[in-house]
C-alpha cells in the first residue's frame, strides 16, 4: 500500500476517478427529474403560463411539482455514491497488467533470485501505474444519455431565460408556486378598493386598480376594500415596521368589507389561498399651518381689537383663534389661557390675510394687559402659532357709576380661577352620608374673589331708595346677589355675567339697551351671511330682521327722548360738536333700500361697509330739543313726517324722467329677450313654445306708463300681447316705442311757465313724458322704424338680417337709457345741493342733510342709484333665466363663473 501512495499523481487519478463515476451515477439517477425541471422551466420561460388559463396553470405548476417528487425520491432510491476501491479497480482495469492491484501483492518466497525478480515486476507495474489515464466513459454516457439532453437542455433554458427578459422571475415563480386557490376558485374574487383622504384636504376618492402602485396620499387616509367571495379573506398591511393581519368583515349584502388608516407608507395586499391583489400607498405627512401677525393689534374708535393676520396650509385651515394670557397670572392658575375665535369665511383656506376685528368688551381680562398670540388649527387639529405680543385688552367704557360697579362685581367673579371647596361630611351624624349642616351656605365654601363679589353687591344694594332710579338696576343686582349665594359651584356662579352685564348697560344707557344689543345682533348675523355668500332668501330674512332691529332702536330712543320731557324733536347724528342737522325719514329709508339692493346684486363688499355705516350712525343717534317753529314731530323710519318743511315727493321733471327711464327699461329689456329668441330660431334651438310673455310678466299688475299704450293696457287686463310670433312681437315692441315717442311733447308744464305758473317752476320742467326733447323724439323714432324693418324681415324668414337690426335699435335704446338715467343723477344732485344751502347758506351739509362735521358714511362708500341698481337687478335676472335655459355645458359653465362674478 505504500508503494501506491509513492506513486506521483495516483492519488489525483483516482479522485478524478471517482468524481466522473459519481456524474454517471448522479445523472443515471436524477436525469430524469432534471430533463422534466429544465423542460418545465424553459416552457415557462417562454410563456406557456400566460397562455392558458389560471386553472389549467394551477393544474400544470401542481402537477409539475408531484412529477418532479416522483422523479427526484425515484434517483434518492436508485443514486449510489461510488467508493475509492471501486475508483480504482476502474482504472486499474484500463492497463491489462492491472498495475494497481498488482502492487498490493506480495511475493510467496523471499530468496534471492525472486526478490530480484519481485523487484523488476514492481518496478514495472509502478511505470505502468504513472502512465494510466483517467477513464472518459464515453459508452457509459452514451448508454446512460443517447440524445445529449445533457447538453441541449441547458442550452434551451439559457435561450429561454434571455427570452423570458425581466419577466422572468414572474413566470419562475407562476411555473414552480402555483396558484392553488385558482383551483378553489380565488380567481374569482373580485375586490373593490378606494383611499378616502381626510376631509379637511378636500381631495376626493381615489379608487384602486390592479397594477396601480405608488399611490400617494395624505397621511390619515382612510382605505376601504370590499372582497364579493365565497369566504372571508384576510387585510395584510406591511410598513416598515411591523406586518398587520386583519380579517374581513360580513356586511348586509353579503360582501366582505375591511378599512385601515394609512399614517405611514404600507403595502396593501389581500391574501385568499394566496395574494390575491396588492398595492403599495405612500402616505405624505400633513404640515402644521402657519400664522402670523401683519400688522401689530390696535384698539379702534369702537373700542375693538384689530389687526391683519396670515395663515398658510398645506391642506387649509380649519380654525383660526386669538390665545390670551395675563402677562401677571393669577397665582392659581399660572397656565390660563382664553381663546377667542377669529370669522375666516365659509371655506378653509390654504393662504389667505385679512383684517380681523374682534368685540372683547365682555371678556373677563378686558382692560388688562395681556400676551396675544395667534393660534391656527387646521383639520387634522394641528396646531401652528405666531409670536406673542404684548396688548392691553380693550374693554367697555362705561360711565355711570352703578354701570362700573356692576361690571366690576362681574369682572371680580370671572377673574377668579379656584373652585368651591369640597362638601364636608358630618361624621358625627347617625345617619350615614349625613351633610354637615354647617357647610350647607355654600357661599362660606367659595373662593375668596365670589365672597368679595357678593359683599361688594350687599353693600351696593344697601339703601336702593336713595341711590336707584331705575328699580330693573337694582333687582338685577339683587337676583345677583342671589345667585352667588345659593351658587353650588364656580360654574353656577359664573352665571352672573351675562346677568351683570345687563344690568351694566341697563344702567348706562337706560331702556335702548336692549334694543341695541338685537340691533348689532341683527348686524352680526347680516354681515356673516354676506362674507358666507349666504343664499338670496337667507340675506333678504336677514336684512328683514336688521330694518326691524333699527326701527325698534329708533323707536327706544325716541321712546327715552319723551321720558326725558322732549316735547319737540328730531334725528340727528351727533358730531364731534354734538349737535348737526336732522337725518330724514325717507333719507334714512333710501340707505336702508340701498343696502338691501346691494346685498341682493352681490355687491358683498359695498354692502358691508354701508351696514358699518348705519349701525355706527344708529349707535350716535340722539335726540335734541327741537329749535323754535320746529314742531314737526319725531322722524321715523318709514313715517311721514321728519324733517320741517320736507317734500316726500319728487319734482315734476325727476318723475316724469324716471316714468320715461323705466319705460325704456321695459323696451330695452324685451328687445334683448326677442333678439336672444331670433338668434335660437336663426340656430334652430326653438322648440314651438311662445316665450313672448316671459319679457313682459314685470309688467303685469302695474299702472300704465306714459307711451305704453295699448300693449301694456293689455298686459293690465290679464292678455298676453305679442304671444303669436317673433314678427307680431317686434311690431308690438315698434308699436310701443312710436307710441312712447310721439307721447313726448309740450306739457302742462310749459304752459303754466309761459304762463307765469304760481309754483315757480324753471322753464322747460314738464316738457311732454320726463321733459324728453325733440331730438329724443326723433331717435325713438328711428327705433320704431328699425324694429318695424325687423318685424318684416322676420315675417320673410330672413332672421339673419333680422337680427342685425334688432341689434341696431337694442343699441338705440340702450345709449338714451344710458342718457335719461345720467340726467336723473345730475337733477338728483342739484335738488340736494338745493335743499344744504337752504339749511346750510355756508355749505356746510352733505347729501344726506347732516354737517360735514358729523359721523356717518364712509366716504368711501359709493351708494349706487335706483337707476343702477335696477340695471344691476335686471342683468342679474336675466343672467339667471338664461342659466337656467342653458343645454350645453359650457354654456351653463360661463354663465355659473358671471353668477359668481356677479
Amino acid at each position: 500500500m505504500a508503494k501506491l501512495n509513492d506513486i506521483p499523481g495516483l492519488r489525483a487519478k483516482i479522485g478524478d476517478t471517482r468524481a466522473r463515476l459519481g456524474q454517471l451515477a448522479f445523472v443515471r439517477a436524477f436525469g430524469p427529474a432534471l430533463a422534466f425541471i429544465l423542460t418545465y422551466s424553459a416552457a415557462a420561460l417562454f410563456g406557456l403560463f400566460e397562455r392558458v388559463s389560471s386553472v389549467v396553470g394551477a393544474g400544470l405548476g401542481s402537477s409539475a411539482i408531484l412529477i418532479t417528487v416522483l422523479l427526484s425520491l425515484r434517483g434518492w432510491r436508485t443514486w449510489k455514491r461510488p467508493t475509492r476501491t471501486e475508483a480504482r479497480a476502474v482504472l486499474d482495469r484500463q492497463s491489462p497488467r492491472r498495475p494497481i492491484s498488482g502492487l498490493t501483492d506480495r511475493p510467496v518466497s523471499s530468496t534471492r533470485d525472486g526478490q530480484s525478480l519481485w523487484k523488476a515486476h514492481t518496478d514495472r507495474l509502478m511505470a505502468d501505474a504513472i502512465h494510466l489515464p483517467v477513464p472518459r466513459f464515453w459508452m457509459a454516457w452514451r448508454r446512460a444519455d443517447p440524445a445529449f439532453l445533457r447538453f441541449v437542455l441547458p442550452v434551451l433554458f439559457a435561450g429561454a431565460l434571455i427570452f423570458a427578459g425581466a419577466d422572468r422571475a414572474d413566470r419562475l415563480k407562476q411555473a414552480f408556486v402555483p396558484n392553488l386557490g385558482a383551483l378553489a376558485g380565488a380567481d374569482n374574487i373580485r375586490v373593490e378598493a378606494w383611499i378616502t383622504p381626510p376631509s379637511h384636504t378636500g381631495r376626493p376618492p381615489i379608487f384602486l386598480e390592479a397594477g396601480m402602485q405608488d399611490i400617494r396620499v395624505p397621511a390619515g387616509s382612510t382605505v376601504t376594500l370590499r372582497a364579493f367571495n365565497r369566504s372571508a379573506p384576510a387585510l395584510v398591511l406591511s410598513t416598515e415596521k411591523e406586518r398587520i393581519r386583519q380579517r374581513f368583515s360580513d356586511t348586509p349584502d353579503g360582501a366582505f368589507e375591511a378599512q385601515a388608516t394609512l399614517d405611514q407608507n404600507t403595502k396593501i395586499a389581500v391574501h385568499w389561498w394566496g395574494e390575491r391583489v396588492a398595492w403599495s400607498i405612500l402616505a405624505s405627512p400633513d404640515a402644521p399651518p402657519t400664522v402670523q401677525f401683519i400688522t401689530l393689534p390696535s384698539i379702534t374708535t369702537d373700542d375693538e381689537m384689530e389687526f391683519e393676520w396670515a395663515v398658510e396650509d398645506d391642506f387649509g385651515v380649519d380654525r383660526l383663534e386669538v390665545a390670551i394670557r395675563l402677562r401677571e397670572p393669577h397665582p392659581a392658575a399660572p397656565d390660563a389661557e382664553d381663546r377667542l375665535p377669529v370669522q375666516m369665511g365659509p371655506v378653509a383656506p390654504k393662504d389667505a390675510s385679512e383684517i380681523a376685528l374682534l368685540d372683547t368688551m365682555r371678556h373677563r381680562w378686558a382692560g388688562l394687559p395681556v400676551d396675544v398670540q395667534l393660534v391656527a388649527i387646521d383639520g387634522a387639529g394641528q396646531e401652528g402659532r405666531s409670536r406673542s405680543l404684548p396688548f392691553i385688552l380693550p374693554g367697555k367704557l362705561l360711565l355711570q357709576p352703578l354701570a362700573r360697579a356692576a361690571q366690576e362685581i362681574r369682572v371680580t367673579v370671572l377673574r377668579e380661577p379656584r373652585d368651591y371647596d369640597d362638601i364636608l361630611l358630618n361624621g358625627e351624624a347617625l345617619q350615614a352620608g349625613a351633610i354637615n349642616s354647617d357647610v350647607t351656605r355654600r357661599l362660606d365654601a367659595a373662593p375668596p374673589d365670589v365672597q368679595l363679589a357678593s359683599q361688594l353687591l350687599d353693600a351696593l344694594t344697601l339703601e336702593p331708595e336713595r341711590y336707584f332710579e331705575d328699580r330693573s338696576v337694582y333687582f338685577g343686582l339683587r337676583m345677583a346677589h342671589g345667585i352667588l349665594v345659593a351658587a353650588p359651584d364656580k360654574a353656577e356662579a359664573d352665571s352672573v355675567d351675562t346677568l351683570l352685564w345687563q344690568v351694566a348697560l341697563k344702567a348706562e344707557y337706560g331702556s335702548s339697551a336692549d334694543a341695541l344689543r338685537a340691533l348689532l345682533a341683527a348686524r352680526r348675523a347680516l354681515e356673516q351671511a354676506l362674507r358666507d355668500g349666504a343664499s338670496e332668501d337667507e340675506i333678504r330674512r336677514l336684512m328683514e330682521a336688521f330694518r326691524e332691529a333699527a326701527n325698534n332702536y329708533i323707536a327706544a330712543k325716541m321712546a327715552e327722548a319723551m321720558m326725558n320731557g322732549t316735547e319737540s324733536s328730531n334725528m340727528s347724528d351727533m358730531g364731534p360738536g354734538g349737535g348737526g342737522s336732522g337725518l330724514g325719514a325717507n333719507q334714512f329709508e333710501d340707505m336702508l333700500n340701498a343696502l338691501e339692493d346691494l346685498a341682493e346684486t352681490g355687491a358683498a363688499d359695498q354692502a358691508r361697509q354701508l351696514l358699518s355705516d348705519i349701525t355706527n350712525m344708529l349707535e350716535n343717534l340722539e335726540f335734541q330739543q327741537g329749535g323754535q317753529g320746529g314742531g314737526d314731530g319725531f322722524a321715523m323710519p318709514g313715517q311721514e313726517g321728519g324733517e320741517p318743511g320736507e317734500d316726500d315727493e319728487l319734482p315734476q321733471d325727476e318723475q316724469e324722467l324716471t316714468e320715461a327711464l323705466e319705460a325704456l327699461s321695459d323696451l330695452l329689456r324685451e328687445q334683448r329677450e326677442l333678439n336672444d329668441d331670433t338668434l335660437a330660431e336663426e340656430r334652430g334651438e326653438r322648440s314651438g313654445t311662445q316665450p313672448g310673455t316671459q319679457g313682459q310678466e314685470g309688467n303685469q299688475g302695474g299702472s300704465q306708463r306714459p307711451g305704453q299704450g295699448e300693449a301694456d293696457q293689455g298686459e293690465q287686463d290679464g292678455t298676453e300681447p305679442g304671444a303669436g310670433g317673433l314678427d307680431d312681437r317686434q311690431r308690438s315692441l315698434a308699436d310701443r316705442t312710436d307710441q312712447l315717442g310721439q307721447a313726448i311733447g309740450p306739457g302742462t308744464g310749459e304752459e303754466d311757465s309761459a304762463g307765469g305758473g304760481q309754483d315757480g317752476e324753471t322753464e322747460g320742467v314738464g316738457q311732454g313724458i320726463g321733459g324728453l326733447d325733440e331730438a329724443a323724439r326723433q331717435r325713438l323714432e328711428d327705433v320704431a322704424r328699425l324694429q318695424d324693418r325687423a318685424a318684416r324681415e322676420l315675417e320673410r324668414g330672413d332672421e339673419l338680417r333680422a337680427n342685425r337690426l334688432q341689434e341696431r335699435a337694442t343699441g338705440a335704446l340702450r345709449d338714451l337709457s344710458d342718457e335719461l338715467a345720467a340726467a336723473i343723477d345730475e337733477l338728483q344732485q342739484a335738488r340736494q345741493g338745493d335743499l344744504a344751502n337752504e339749511d346750510d347758506p355756508d355749505g356746510n351739509i352733505d347729501p344726506f342733510g347732516r354737517s360735514l362735521g358729523v359721523t356717518g358714511v364712509d366716504d368711501d362708500v359709493i351708494i349706487p342709484d335706483e337707476a343702477e341698481r335696477q340695471r344691476a337687478k335686471d342683468i342679474l335676472d336675466e343672467l339667471r333665466r338664461r342659466f337656467d335655459q342653458a343645454e350645453g355645458d359650457e354654456e351653463r359653465e360661463y354663465l355659473e363663473r358671471l353668477l359668481d362674478r356677479f
